[in-house]
């Protein structure tokens, strides 16, 4: 088979990366990603031929100018000026008279695009099932920590001169701990290694004991600490494999676990200690202590009873699970409005990501399937606007009340976690993440939710 040759004009860094992973995973493409429709024309036009042309419509992102980039029609007039007959796939609308193309969903599903590249190049799946693993495949540790046993050899890395060499330190079967693992962690081993022939099983017997731990784990703190690994390896893996069966019923236990534990504990304060005490990543406890908080607070919204209060719930614990997927860096997840933006001084590509995140995990969500209607609007919106991009320049109500409830419950998780002072009450601490958003939330729709968790942490005292 011909080397595929892609050319990918995206504006947005993070979904070009996020398409060019998946080209080159997919379809062992090479790929040529641009972020301009100029710097594509001068690709095209320097010689250099393509199998494939995947385009977006136009950039969301005005430039400086002031100039939207229309940057389909402009590389659709340059294959003309150029006479190549290059197959084109555009993302989102987009209408021209003199040519047929294939068209993509604004909403970005990447297996859509997998399947309009096979169509446009004539190809079937079949296709690209000699595609090779490298030899050796890099997992992070973190992912064997709900992991008791190896279901084949571990190997780690070592850099040398002459070449990387590979050595065995866990044998397949061995029996291993968390704290075995965190070990190696401090060392300054990052990943582990499993022979290309055991990729599959691998993955296949890290979800069998990740789901196995999930359920095993008894006491509250086990509880806990299962959830918040299986949290972030879920997350990794949907980040680096897509929306796939496996991540899916990972991502779905995790959730019933940890929506369990929140209906079971008696006492919010117990939750909140725990996560305080710095157990599993930001990103987790965030997640975990606005799904909590929630719980509590939705009934007061008066939104319905039973059936519908408990599908409110799923809504907002998809959502905490999903809305900040992409950002990786904690700085990052801290920012919720403008003048946070502003503040933490980001260079380019943590801009960039920052202001499109909501937009991306929306997209991501789409194709989750069962999804509780309306999550992937309010993902889009949990930042307050309608789009999914960047932040408003003031707050309006013209968006979903339940995506109004979640900004304000999660700024007020956001507070409490960034509480230091070891000398204060759980009351006093609550009281005291209260106080920037009676200032900041002034439109009815938003003091409503802020006067209910006063309600709640002055019923507390």
């Amino acid at each position: 088979m011909e080397i595929i040759k892609i050319l990918l004009i995206e504006p947005n860094e993070s979904t070009r990366e996020v398409i060019t992973k998946s080209l080159q995973r997919s379809f062992d493409a090479q790929v040529r990603a641009f972020k301009t429709s100029s710097d594509g024309t001068e690709c095209l036009k320097s010689g250099e031929s393509f199998s494939l042309v995947i385009v977006r419509n136009f950039s969301e992102v005005i430039s400086h100018e002031q100039v939207v980039d229309h940057i389909a029609d402009k590389i659709l007039n340059c294959l003309y000026d150029q006479s190549l007959k290059i197959p084109l796939i555009v993302i989102g609308p987009f209408e021209h008279v003199y040519r047929q193309y294939a068209l993509v969903s604004e909403r970005l599903r990447i297996e859509e695009i997998n399947r309009l590249v096979l169509k446009a190049l004539g190809l079937k799946k079949e296709d690209f099932k000699h595609l090779k693993l490298p030899d050796y495949v890099p997992f992070p540790v973190s992912y064997f920590f709900l992991m008791h046993s190896a279901p084949c050899d571990i190997y780690i890395k070592l850099v040398k001169k002459a070449g990387d060499a590979f050595v065995k330190k866990i044998n397949v079967n061995d029996q291993f701990t968390k704290d075995d693992l965190i070990k190696y962690e401090e060392f300054g081993v990052s990943d582990f290694y499993v022979l290309k022939e055991n990729y599959h099983k691998f993955l296949d017997d890290l979800m069998a004991q990740n789901l196995n731990n999930l359920n095993q784990a008894k006491s509250f703190d086990e509880k806990i600490q299962a959830t918040a690994d299986s949290y972030q390896i879920s997350a990794d893996l949907i980040k680096a494999l897509g929306i796939t069966p496996m991540t899916v019923t990972i991502v779905n236990q995790t959730l019933t676990v940890m929506k369990s534990q929140i209906q079971k504990t008696d006492k919010l304060g117990q939750l909140l200690r725990k996560l305080l005490s710095d157990e599993g990543s930001y990103s987790y406890r965030h997640s975990h202590l606005i799904c909590a908080l929630s719980y509590i607070l939705l009934p007061k919204m008066e939104w319905g009873k039973g059936d519908q209060q408990n599908s409110l719930f799923e809504k907002i614990c998809m959502v905490s699970y999903f809305h900040d997927l992409f950002l990786e860096d904690e700085k990052l997840q801290k920012i919720s409005d403008l003048p946070a933006l502003k503040k933490a001084n980001l260079d380019l590509k943590e801009t960039e990501l920052i202001i499109n995140h909501a937009h991306l995990c929306a997209g991501l969500v789409q194709s989750y399937p069962k999804l509780p209607q309306g999550v992937d609007l309010l993902i889009k919106q949990h930042h307050g606007v309608s789009n999914g991009v960047g932040f408003p320049e003031a707050l309006t109500s013209a968006i979903s009340p339940l995506a109004i409830f979640f900004m304000v419950i999660e700024d007020f998780a956001k507070n409490i976690l960034g509480m230091s002072d070891d000398t204060l009450t759980l009351n006093q601490m609550m009281t005291i993440a209260i106080l920037p958003l009676k200032e900041k939330y002034q439109l009815t729709s938003y003091r409503k939710v802020v006067t209910e968790i006063e309600n709640l942490v002055g019923s507390k005292k």
